[in-house]
């Protein structure tokens, strides 16, 4: 499909069509009936993104064994991605401000460096610089906001 005309379907079609309308387009499109509970901003973003696809010919071959390779993870176990607290790369400095000093903790792949030592935890962290027990995420303002993470 050219690549004028899914740009003019999802221009002229997708945004004013009818909730039945865009539902009967959605599975047209991914071949497939979308869930009941789906709703109209998600079928929309979802269409757009198969148009996308479409019109780029999908991800690269690279992209897509990654996304296989997740899949797999997920039907094996739903949780996979839950289990693990959020990572943050390795390299990346956290710089946080207390008692009038700033500190400066550097991510390794395996633990937090500060002053020269490597903790396990960035609690451990986080207790040693304020002096009381802290949550090392919250410290240093990691914490996801609206209570996950």
């Amino acid at each position: 499909m050219q690549k004028n005309q899914l740009n003019q379907i999802y221009d002229n079609t997708i945004t004013g069509l009818p909730l039945a309308d865009l539902r009967r387009k959605w599975a047209e499109y991914w071949g497939v009936q979308p869930h009941g509970l789906i709703g109209r901003t998600m079928l929309e973003k979802s269409l757009e993104f198969r148009l996308k696809e479409l019109e780029t010919g999908g991800l690269a071959p690279d992209q897509q064994m990654r996304l296989d390779l997740m899949i797999k993870a997920y039907k094996r176990n739903s949780r996979c991605f839950d289990d693990n607290e959020p990572q943050i790369k390795p390299g990346t400095r956290l710089v946080r401000m207390h008692g009038g000093v700033r500190h400066s903790v550097l991510v390794q792949a395996h633990g937090y460096e500060y002053q020269g030592t490597v903790y396990r935890s960035l609690s451990q962290v986080a207790t040693l610089i304020s002096g009381c027990r802290r949550n090392g995420w919250d410290f240093f303002g990691l914490k996801r906001k609206g209570g996950a993470g």
